[in-house]
């Protein structure tokens, strides 16, 4: 509350929710570009647990030899690689369809730091993929890194943003 008082008081206009039909598609629209950014990251952490062998060692002793879970993940993971840089596309549009649609954003200055960071995001991992084979990453993995803290940092400011606007 005291956030959208603040920017009141610097000249701008209370943040305005749109309440149409509109707006309410513009919230689907956020909840699928969040979906869509939530599986890029599973990505992630998937191939993380793949290639991670004490992950596995681990589960050794449950005694999972009907469900060959390694196998199913990899399956998963060869999947999500295959999408991952078209689920981030779908993700990025879709959000900033969501925060266009359901309010005012030239006032708030929270929803703008996320918007330059998303684009930020999604230009660096564009560039990424162009400049960079799998093989120059994976010595490079300090790019990897940057993408993966930059969304850390955008998932924070997007549910703190949410929980100040929830009045």
């Amino acid at each position: 509350m005291g956030y959208v008082e603040y920017i009141s008081l610097q000249g701008g206009l209370e943040y305005v929710r749109n309440r149409t039909a509109l707006g309410r598609f513009g919230n689907l629209l956020g909840i699928i570009g969040v979906f869509a950014l939530a599986l890029v990251y599973a990505r992630s952490v998937l191939k993380i647990i793949v290639h991670t062998d004490t992950f596995w060692k681990k589960l050794e002793p449950m005694n999972l030899e009907n469900i060959d879970l390694k196998n199913v993940s990899t399956k998963i993971l060869i999947l999500l690689n295959k999408t991952h840089t078209y689920l981030g596309v779908v993700a990025v549009a879709l959000i900033f369809l969501h925060c266009y649609l359901t309010g005012s954003y030239l006032d708030n200055l929270l929803l703008q730091i996320v918007l330059v960071l998303l684009a930020v995001e999604a230009i660096s991992g564009f560039v990424l993929k162009l400049k960079y084979a799998s093989a120059e990453l994976k010595q490079k993995n300090y790019l990897i890194h940057r993408q993966f803290v930059i969304g850390v940092i955008l998932i924070i400011l997007t549910i703190f943003g949410h929980l100040i606007l929830e009045r």
